[in-house]
C-alpha cells in the first residue's frame, strides 16, 4: 500500500498569500515603468536622426518591461490561484472523510 501523503495546508495557504504579494509588487513595478516612459519630447535632445532613434529605443524598453512585469504579475497571480484551489480541494477532502468516518461511526451499533 503505497504511503499516506501528508500535506501543510497552511504552508500552501502562505504560499498562496506569497504568491498574491509578489504579483501585487510586479504590477507596482509595471506601473513605475510606465510611468518612467512618460517623458517630455524633448528628453533625448534634438539632434536628427540620433534624438528620434534614442526616443524610439527607449519607447521599446518600456514597452518591454511592462510586458516583462504583466506577464509575470499574471504569472503569480495564476500561481496564486491554484494554490487556492489546491487548499480548496485538500480541505473539501478532509471534510468528506471525515463526514464519511462519522457516517460509518453512526451506523455502527454502539
Amino acid at each position: 500500500m503505497p504511503p499516506d501523503i501528508e500535506v501543510d495546508v497552511q504552508a500552501v495557504r502562505r504560499l498562496e498569500t506569497t504568491a498574491k504579494q509578489v504579483a501585487s509588487s510586479l504590477a507596482a513595478l509595471e506601473g513605475q515603468i510606465v510611468s518612467a516612459g512618460d517623458v517630455p519630447s524633448d528628453a533625448f535632445g534634438h539632434l536628427p536622426f540620433a534624438s528620434d532613434l534614442l526616443r524610439e529605443k527607449y519607447a521599446e524598453q518600456v514597452t518591454g518591461g511592462k510586458e516583462l512585469f504583466g506577464s509575470a504579475n499574471a504569472a503569480f497571480g495564476r500561481v496564486a490561484g491554484a494554490l487556492a484551489d489546491t487548499v480548496e480541494a485538500y480541505e473539501r477532502n478532509e471534510q468528506d472523510l471525515d463526514d464519511g468516518f462519522k457516517a460509518i461511526q453512526s451506523g455502527l451499533p454502539g
